[in-house]
């Protein structure tokens, strides 16, 4: 396995399949505006259902995570 790594920004969006929870999503920041590896997403479902402390996890995540790695599942 190699481990890729990654450029992200984390935004709050509407959780699915409930509209009413919380996620944060981590939004590639590529040239391309893809993950490393090959992965479609990368989301966080919050337990709060609070708009302002939503913001502020994100904006935490945003000041101290500077990559996200991924090791992908090597094909068999």
């Amino acid at each position: 396995m190699s481990t890729e790594l990654g450029d992200v920004r984390f935004k709050v969006k509407e959780g699915l399949p409930d509209p009413y929870s919380l996620r944060i999503d981590a939004e590639p920041q590529s040239r391309d505006g893809a993950l490393p590896g090959g992965i479609a997403g990368l989301e966080f479902l919050l337990h709060t259902k609070d708009l302002e402390e939503a913001e502020r996890i994100a904006k935490y995540l945003n000041e101290e995570v500077s990559q996200v790695f991924i090791e992908p599942k090597e094909a068999k």
